[in-house]
C-alpha cells in the first residue's frame, strides 16, 4: 500500500511552530523510518531544508518537497487545497493521511483519507482565538473531519467531542495517544540537575509551565494561583513560564506586572529540543491548568520525567496525567494553589511520581502509537475499497 503523508507543518523553527503539531509529525515519521510495516511512504514537507533536518531515513520512505516558505501560511493552503490532489493522483497514492486536522478540497476516488483530530478548541473556546483561526477552522476542519474515511483523536476526550459536536460515528474515530521522547524518561544525576538550575539562576527551585503562550493556557490563573501560594507558605521557587509567543498574550505580562512579580515569574522564552528534558527534570514541579487540551503531551512528558504535576480535570488532561497528576478545577485559584504545595512538599507524593514514571513513558511511547497509525492506515484502505465496491453495485443495479 502507498501512503502519502502531507507533514507541510512540521518545522524546526526555534519558536512556537516547533511544539505540539510540529513534534507529532516529526515523532510520526522518525518511528515510522524504524517500523514501516510492508507499507511505502511518500512524505510532502515544506521546502529541502526540512528533508536535510529529518534522520527519519528509510528506503520505503520517498521525500517530497514544497516550494512554499514557513512563513507563507497562505500560500501553503493553496498548495494543500489545490495542488496536492493532483500530486496524490500522479503517484498513485492509496492512503493520505493529513496529521493535523485538514484535508484538501477534493481527492481521487480510489486515495482514502486519514485526519488526525488534535483538538476542537475553535468549537469549544472560539473566543480564544483569533478571527482568521476560527474562519480557517470551521472552513476546513469541519469539511475535512466529514470526509474523512478515517479520523485519529489524539485522545477518548477529543474522540467524544467530534462525535457530539460534529457529528460523526463513533465508529469511524479510533484513539491514538502521541507518544514521548524517551530521552524524558532517562533519569539525570543530581548535579547535572544542580549545575542547570545555577546556569538559569535558579538554584532555589521552580514551577514550570511548558508550552505556548495564549489564552487557552489558563496562564494568568495560574499567576494568581502561584502569587497565593508565596503569600500563604514560605516557598521560594519561582514560576518558570517556558514557551514561544502564540497570540492574545498580552494579558500575561500585565497579570505579573499588577501583582508586582517580575521578579518571581520569569519567561525563558521558547525551549529547544535539547533542552527540554532538562527543564522538566530540574523542576520541582511542572503546573499546566489549561482550559481544554486536546491531549495535553507536557503533562505526559512532565509525568514521565518523574516530576510532581497539576493539571486541569477538564477535556483529556486526566488522560494525559494518567492518575498520577493532580487534577483540579482550572478556575480555582484556591484549588490550584493548594495542589501546587502539595505538589512542592509531599514527600509521599513526590516519590510516587518518580516510581511511575517509567511506567508512563511506556503508555505513551511512539512504538505504540505507529503501529495503532499504521492499523488506522489499513482500515482507512479496506474501508474505502469496500464503499467503491458498493458504489459500483449500486450504479449497475
Amino acid at each position: 500500500m502507498h501512503i502519502g503523508i502531507n507533514a507541510q507543518l512540521l518545522s524546526f523553527s526555534q519558536n512556537y511552530r516547533n511544539s505540539g503539531v510540529s513534534r507529532y509529525i516529526r515523532s510520526l515519521l522518525t518511528e515510522l523510518a524504524k517500523q514501516p510495516g510492508e507499507h511505502v511512504y511518500t512524505v510532502f514537507v515544506n521546502g529541502e531544508e526540512i528533508a536535510e533536518h529529518l534522520n527519519a531515513r528509510h528506503a520505503q520512505i520517498t521525500y517530497v518537497s514544497a516550494p512554499w516558505p514557513e512563513s507563507r501560511p497562505a500560500a501553503r493552503v493553496a498548495w494543500e487545497q489545490f495542488t496536492l490532489p493532483d500530486m496524490l493522483r500522479r503517484k498513485h497514492i492509496d492512503v493520505l493521511h493529513s496529521p493535523v486536522n485538514v484535508l484538501p478540497a477534493w481527492l481521487p476516488s480510489n486515495c482514502a483519507s486519514v485526519v488526525t483530530l488534535h483538538d476542537l478548541a475553535f468549537l469549544r473556546f472560539p473566543e480564544v482565538l483569533t478571527r482568521a483561526k476560527r474562519l480557517y477552522h470551521r472552513t476546513f476542519t469541519v469539511r475535512s473531519l466529514r470526509h474523512a474515511t478515517m479520523l485519529i483523536a489524539v485522545s477518548e476526550s477529543t474522540r467524544q467531542d467530534a462525535h457530539k459536536l460534529v457529528g460523526i460515528p463513533l465508529e469511524k474515530i479510533q484513539t491514538v495517544y502521541p507518544c514521548i521522547h524517551e530521552h524524558f524518561s532517562n533519569v539525570l544525576e543530581e548535579e547535572q540537575i544542580k549545575l542547570f538550575r545555577q546556569k538559569k539562576g535558579l538554584d532555589t527551585g521552580y514551577i514550570l509551565y511548558q508550552g505556548t503562550l495564549e489564552p487557552r493556557k489558563n496562564i494568568p490563573t495560574l499567576i494568581d494561583a502561584y502569587a497565593q501560594l508565596r503569600q500563604n507558605s514560605l516557598v521560594r521557587e519561582k514560576l518558570v513560564l517556558a514557551g514561544g509567543k502564540g497570540w492574545l498574550y498580552d494579558a500575561i505580562f500585565e497579570k505579573v506586572r499588577q501583582l508586582n512579580m517580575e521578579t518571581e515569574v520569569l519567561f525563558p522564552g521558547f525551549v529547544a529540543d535539547s533542552e527540554q528534558a532538562l527543564w522538566y527534570a530540574a523542576a520541582s514541579a511542572f503546573a499546566y491548568p489549561s482550559l481544554y487540551e486536546g491531549f495535553g503531551l507536557p503533562v505526559a512528558e512532565a509525568i514521565a520525567s518523574g516530576v510532581p504535576t497539576v493539571t486541569s480535570n477538564v477535556s483529556s488532561l486526566p488522560e494525559a496525567g494518567a492518575g498520577v497528576a493532580l487534577c483540579v478545577d482550572p478556575h480555582d485559584v484556591q484549588a490550584l494553589s493548594e495542589a501546587f504545595y502539595k505538589a512542592l512538599n509531599d514527600t509521599a507524593f513526590r516519590q510516587q511520581c518518580q516510581r511511575m514514571a517509567s511506567s508512563i513513558a511506556e503508555r505513551f511511547s511512539a512504538k505504540t502509537m505507529v503501529e495503532q497509525t499504521i492499523r488506522v492506515y489499513e482500515q482507512a484502505a479496506a474501508s474505502n475499497v469496500q464503499q467503491g465496491r458498493s458504489h459500483y453495485i449500486l450504479s449497475n443495479s
